[in-house]
C-alpha cells in the first residue's frame, strides 16, 4: 500500500509550530513525535532544516523513518546534504535506504555518493546501499524451486529428462534484466472469461504439455481409440443380417452370425 504524503498545509502548520518552539530542542522533537501523518523528500529535507543541533537531525531522522514516503536518489541526496556532519550523513542514509526506487540503478548510486565528500565516506555509503541490494534476479535458475529429500536427495519441480524447467541456459541468459532484446510481458487474450472457479486454470493461456508428451517414453500415450468396422457397405444393397449402417448388426466379433 502507498503511503500519501501529508497535506502541504498541515505539513506547514507542523513546520511553523517547530519553528516557533524556542524554548527547547527536546520540546521540538516531541512536537514531530505526536504529529501524525508521512512525509516526502522535501518535506524531511525542510524539517531537518528547522533543527539546529546535529544530533537533533539524526534524532528527528530516526523519528520519521517508519512514515517516509517513497523517493528516488536524486531527492535523497537532499536529504543527506541538510546534515553538516560526515558520520550523521551515513546516519541519514542508513535510516532512508529502504525508502529508495533506484538504489539499485548505477545512476542513483551515483547521486547517493555524490552527497558525499571523502572517499571512505563513498565506500561506507555504497555498503549500506548493499543491504538493500538484491542480485537474485542476475542468476540463471536451473530446475525451479528445490527441497530437501532424504538421504541427501533433492525434490525439484523439473521433470525427468527436462533438467531446465526454465529452458536453456542460452535462452535463460538472454531473459537477464539488461541482456537479449526487450520482450513485451505476456498478456491474456482480450475478449476471454474467466473461469467460474478460482481453482481452475485459465482459459486465456495455453495450457501446459502433459506429463506424456514431456516423457515420450513407448506405452506411455496410451491406447489408441478403436472402433470395430467391416468393409462393408460396398458394391450392392445389403443381404442376409447385413443393415444398412457402416458396421453389421450385432457383434460381428464375437458371433460368427452376428445376431
Amino acid at each position: 500500500m502507498a503511503k500519501e504524503q501529508m497535506h502541504p498545509e498541515q505539513f506547514g502548520a507542523l513546520l511553523h509550530r517547530i519553528m516557533m518552539e524556542t524554548g527547547s530542542s527536546q520540546k521540538k522533537l516531541e512536537i514531530l513525535f505526536s504529529a501524525k501523518g508521512y512525509y516526502n523528500a522535501n518535506q524531511v529535507s525542510s524539517m531537518l532544516n528547522a533543527f539546529a543541533i546535529p544530533s537533533d537531525k539524526v534524532r528527528a531522522m530516526q523519528i520519521m523513518e517508519p512514515r517516509l514516503c517513497r523517493m528516488t536518489c536524486d531527492q535523497a541526496r537532499e536529504i543527506i546534504a541538510s546534515a553538516s556532519v560526515h558520520n550523521d550523513k551515513l546516519i541519514l542514509l542508513d535510516c532512508i535506504k529502504r525508502a529508495l526506487v533506484d538504489c539499485q540503478s548505477r545512476v542513483g548510486v551515483e547521486y547517493i555518493l555524490s552527497a558525499f565528500t571523502y572517499e571512505g565516506d563513498k565506500m561506507r555509503a555504497m555498503s549500506i546501499l548493499n543491504t538493500v541490494r538484491s542480485d537474485v534476479a542476475d542468476a540463471v535458475p536451473a530446475g525451479g524451486h528445490q527441497g530437501y529429500a532424504a538421504l541427501g536427495g533433492l525434490y525439484t519441480q523439473a521433470r525427468p529428462l527436462v533438467p531446465q524447467l526454465y529452458g536453456s541456459i542460452a535462452q535463460q541468459v538472454l531473459t537477464i534484466p539488461g541482456q537479449g532484446k526487450i520482450e513485451i510481458p505476456p498478456q491474456a487474450e482480450p475478449g476471454v472469461v474467466p473461469s467460474f472457479y478460482t481453482g481452475h486454470p485459465s482459459y486465456a493461456y495455453p495450457p501446459d504439455k502433459s506429463y506424456q508428451e514431456v516423457r515420450g517414453y513407448p506405452g506411455t500415450q496410451g491406447v489408441e481409440p478403436f472402433t470395430f468396422q467391416t468393409g462393408y457397405p460396398a458394391g450392392g444393397p445389403p443381404l442376409g443380417y447385413h443393415g444398412g449402417a457402416p458396421a453389421p448388426t450385432g457383434f460381428p466379433g464375437l458371433s460368427p452370425t452376428g445376431y
